[in-house]
């Protein structure tokens, strides 16, 4: 015969329960307290990952559909973009899947407070409330780890939670509070969100690209500086036999050599060498010039005078005011050819 034992054991592995629904159910009938240990609330990592893979796949696909449509309607991109990017999230969102492609990819859900399939309005809310989030210096999505459900600002703003995908609407719904984070992972998490989220990453994007777009203008300039050599020189030549610099006038000059991407060309006028540049230069740039001008000192040696700069003591330039001719500002230009020195 049958151990009795053994007999019972069997009967009460049939009916055995996964401990996230032993734990919903405990806390739900009473009987005793929900396990804190196992809650269905998705963590603030696993939340980022899937909103990376979100903003990647939402921003490219919307952009290509607002690039193809903005050869027949110019200036429609913009509204595709936003359009496509809001009707992802909450179509996705209150779809049968309650999980945009990201949210699917971490194995993670939206739903309501009671563990429901949100609807399209609601999904457009918590959608409009990732901008508060947002203009908290990122403080409101950071939220989603110390709040009691972790909810992010906008999770609060419209009711929602993010789940564990495998949990079931009465499991979530007897879900109680997630369990205490320490302060120091709070703060943490804080600081990282402000630095490396939208205001950080803009506040360094504010320093880094005029710094970044300083620096390759003044890299094109120094380009076309390279390339009107060979001109400055059949200038001295050409003084050096004694033509005056009012004679040298030279509008299609070529010289040969290699040719510069940032500079359309090259002009010689009463000896001055004057750049333009264009083609592939910064549109900062793009259409004017740098003048490079000759003078004479008392030695009669020639005395090359770059942009805005002054002259030399004792160099008679070749015309006045000079400098005017010069488009560039003074900040894109090197130091010897910046006014005031």
């Amino acid at each position: 015969m049958e151990n009795q034992s053994d007999k019972q054991g069997t009967v009460d592995n049939r009916y055995a329960v996964s401990p996230a629904t032993a734990s919903a159910i405990s806390g739900a009938t009473g009987v005793g307290p929900a396990d804190q240990s196992v809650q269905p609330y998705a963590g603030f990592w696993r939340r980022t990952f899937a909103y990376l893979i979100d903003y990647v796949l939402a921003i490219f696909a919307s952009s290509m559909l607002g690039a193809l449509l903005a050869t027949v309607f110019r200036g429609l991109m913009p509204i595709v973009v936003i359009v496509s990017v809001w009707l992802y999230y909450a179509l996705m969102e209150s779809s049968e899947l309650q999980a945009t492609l990201g949210k699917r990819a971490l194995g993670i859900k939206v739903t309501d407070l009671d563990g429901n399939r949100i609807s399209f309005g609601r999904a457009t809310g918590r959608l409009a409330g990732h901008l508060l989030s947002g203009f908290t210096l990122g403080i409101g999505f950071a939220m989603a780890v110390f709040t009691d459900r972790r909810q992010a600002l906008h999770d609060k703003i419209a009711g929602t939670l993010v789940v564990g995908r495998e949990w079931t609407e009465e499991e979530v719904a007897a879900a109680g509070a997630a369990g205490p984070v320490p302060a120091w992972a709070s703060v943490l998490v804080v600081l990282a969100v402000v630095a490396f989220g939208p205001f950080g990453i803009g506040m360094v994007a504010a320093i880094a690209l005029p710094a970044y777009q300083s620096y390759t203008i003044r890299a094109q300039i120094a380009d076309g500086l390279r390339y009107a050599e060979p001109y400055k020189a059949e200038v001295a030549s050409a003084v050096a036999k004694g033509r005056p610099l009012a004679d040298l006038n030279f509008h299609d000059l070529d010289l040969g050599g290699p040719k510069s991407k940032y500079v359309v060309s090259v002009r010689i006028v009463s000896g001055a060498v004057a750049i333009n540049y264009g083609l592939s230069a910064n549109r900062l740039i793009a259409g004017k010039e740098l003048v490079l001008v000759p003078g004479l000192n008392e030695r009669q040696e020639l005395v090359w005078v770059c942009g805005h700069a002054s002259p030399p003591q004792g160099v008679l330039m070749a015309f006045d005011n000079y400098a005017k001719f010069t488009g560039i500002p003074d900040m894109y230009l090197p130091i010897a050819c910046r006014g005031n020195r």
